[in-house]
């Protein structure tokens, strides 16, 4: 099926990566006097105009090239205070990109949490009624309860179970260098090492995400999930990592022509892989639960048994020495992720020399 839309404006694209240009992420505030504590240098892109989307599901739009080659989803606003893919599938709308082969889809996820985005508090548009990013199981989705992340969910499982190759674009709240995240499967980790960027790959694994539904999250097959976490929330590089995350995959499947693409942001160079697994997951398991600092989202501690925290009922120290924290959350609730610990492993990295490209 041939998807398509009418006739958009487009920006020059020689100015599209310009911070003195329109086209970049919108100037806001660098020094919001907001509680949550962290710079808003950017205001979210207007995705109304994308609403109504090309293919009968609101924000998806879906365009098909003649040549065979794999069906690509580039998802963004799976938590809707993620500003930065917003911003990468709006450019790549507003300039026309078309695939040259498959069919490359864009989809923006939770766009009624987004609408809650509000600079006074920001973390509000996470999400409305459930984590988008830990609804998608087969328990969840063919349960009764309805709610607006669950529905939503529903309403993009059969767009998502055709989806050879999917790329989900999120960002953190703390300080963070771009990452991909592929999940567990030694495949996967393969694959994110074979884009060549972000150049550190994070293992790591947990139920319920959107890059592991289905095929996309087997230990074996083609089909493939990675997130790739950009930067920090509301950062004008954040959204230009968001647009080179996309452009590196797609030039990575000989979806689109390079030549065309290069001038829409300014490049980065491919970065040698490091793969880094995580070993020890940890929960806030109490209300006291809590680490002893603010960290930035990917920390090393050279010693072995540093104290880090205490997660309610235990303190928490580094396992091993040159443990790599990651993400980790100063004042946790209860319940929630609260640190992953890792460590920086060559035989994923080994593993990763040969990889394959997923085929339609």
């Amino acid at each position: 099926m041939q998807h398509q839309t009418g006739e958009q404006n487009t920006a020059p694209r020689s100015d599209v990566g310009d911070p003195a240009s329109a086209y970049y992420p919108r100037p806001f505030n660098p020094t919001p006097p907001h509680a949550h504590g962290f710079p808003i240098e950017t205001a979210p892109v207007p995705i109304g105009p994308w609403a109504r989307g090309n293919t009968g599901i609101p924000y998806l739009w879906s365009f098909e090239a003649s040549e065979p080659g794999p069906h690509v989803a580039l998802v963004a606003l799976t938590h809707g205070d993620e500003i930065c893919g917003s911003y990468a599938l709006d450019l790549l709308l507003r300039t026309r990109l078309r695939p040259v082969r498959g069919r490359l889809s864009l989809l923006f996820n939770n766009w009624r949490a987004h609408e809650r985005w509000d600079p006074a508090a920001p973390n509000q548009a996470f999400y409305i009624d459930h984590d988008m990013n830990r609804i998608w199981a087969a328990s969840m989705l063919n349960g009764a309860d309805r709610r607006v992340e669950l529905d939503r969910a529903r309403e993009l499982r059969p767009f998502i179970d055709s989806v050879d190759v999917l790329l989900d674009l999120h960002s953190t709240q703390q300080p963070s260098p771009p990452m991909t995240l592929p999940g567990w499967p030694v495949r996967k980790t393969t694959f994110a090492c074979s884009i060549g960027w972000p150049g550190l790959v994070v293992r790591d694994d947990g139920g319920g995400r959107l890059r592991d539904w289905g095929g996309l999250g087997m230990t074996s097959g083609t089909r493939v999930g990675v997130v790739v976490e950009c930067g920090q929330h509301w950062v004008a590089e954040t959204g230009l990592n968001a647009v080179r995350a996309a452009v590196r995959l797609l030039d990575r499947l000989r979806m689109i022509d390079a030549a065309v693409v290069t001038p829409l942001v300014p490049t980065r160079p491919a970065e040698r892989a490091r793969v880094v697994t995580v070993t020890h997951t940890i929960l806030a398991r109490g209300e006291s639960a809590g680490l002893g600092r603010i960290w930035p989202d990917i920390a090393e501690v050279a010693e072995a048994g540093t104290l880090l925290g205490h997660d309610g009922l235990a303190e928490i120290r580094t396992p091993y020495p040159n443990a790599v924290l990651i993400m980790p959350v100063a004042r946790p609730r209860p319940g929630a992720v609260m640190l992953r610990i890792g460590q920086d492993d060559p035989g994923a990295l080994a593993s990763s020399v040969h990889s394959t490209s997923p085929k339609r």
